[in-house]
């Protein structure tokens, strides 16, 4: 062979490897994003389950009672406002909850919130927590300062972490919503029929490699420029430090809709701050006998 046909059947076969290398890369790519898509999904998908169970074995008998409020959580930084956290208290039947109550023969009262994962208040990620606990004949879920006094105590199942954001929405048959609703017991007010979740979470890959910002963003910024590897979608809102910012268009240059969005304080920002992206979930779930109060 004289060189130049070594240099072509070179070229050549550099080309070659430059196209089975880029067709690998884009099926890792894909595969990956399938993982990270399909492993949100799952977990989401056993909390709804776990969900609609608890809420299948509501009582919706004259004991039945159903509270959905929000909790104030304050970190250490002054300039910024409370941070609410949702919170969906009921009674249920232990027949319905075996796990709960063995016996099946008790009343179980169960409370659904999330709980900051810093303590501090100092970061807006939070845990997706449950807690049960067989009624006893004094119910305390339903008063405040004796459910207060019991999460100091019990420690709870976790659920979902890395929640930055979480929506509990109250359906009536009458299509009417709550996002603060009270069913006293021993009261002839029917419950809503559904309950609607809408979650905002970060995965652990992308705690543990966020988005950075580009450049430095101020409170009259109308662009954010990121760098780093961006989420599936892109999401409506992104937190900065304590602030959320409602963005649309795509990465890695997004467009400001709303500095301080969702009750959060306008800051400045530096070039490098992290950037959180959270990824979507909504599921309903139906209430028992589709809400409606029996007698017995």
């Amino acid at each position: 062979m004289t060189l130049i046909e070594v240099m072509l059947a070179l070229a050549l076969f550099g080309m070659l490897s430059l196209f089975v290398f880029s067709i690998i890369n884009s099926v890792l790519g894909l595969w990956q994003t399938g993982e990270r898509r399909g492993s949100g999904d799952l977990s989401f998908a056993a909390v709804v389950e776990r969900l609609r169970g608890d809420l299948g074995a509501m009582h919706t008998g004259p004991r039945g009672w159903m509270i959905l409020d929000d909790y104030e959580a304050r970190g250490s930084e002054g300039d910024q406002p409370p941070w609410r956290l949702p919170r969906l208290r009921f009674l249920a039947h232990g027949g319905s909850l075996p796990a709960d109550d063995p016996t099946g023969r008790n009343a179980v009262e169960v409370a659904w919130l999330l709980v900051p994962a810093d303590l501090s208040g100092d970061s807006r990620a939070a845990r997706l927590m449950r807690y049960a606990r067989v009624e006893d004949g004094n119910p305390i879920f339903d008063n405040e300062r004796s459910f207060g006094a019991y999460l100091r105590e019990a420690s709870g199942t976790p659920m979902l972490d890395g929640v930055l954001w979480a929506d509990f929405t109250l359906v009536a048959s009458d299509q009417q919503r709550f996002t603060q609703h009270r069913v006293p017991a021993e009261s002839p007010t029917d419950f809503p029929a559904q309950l609607e979740l809408a979650i905002e979470r970060i995965g652990q890959d992308a705690l543990r490699r966020p988005l950075l910002l580009d450049d430095a963003v101020s409170p009259s910024a109308t662009t954010i420029t990121v760098r780093g590897n961006p989420p599936l979608q892109t999401p409506s809102f992104v937190l900065i430090s304590q602030e959320w910012i409602e963005v649309n268009g795509s990465f890695p240059r997004l467009s400001v809709v709303e500095h301080g969005a969702r009750n959060t304080a306008i800051s400045d920002h530096a070039r490098g701050d992290t950037v959180l992206a959270p990824e979507s979930y909504t599921a309903t779930a139906a209430l028992a006998a589709g809400g409606r109060r029996v007698s017995l």
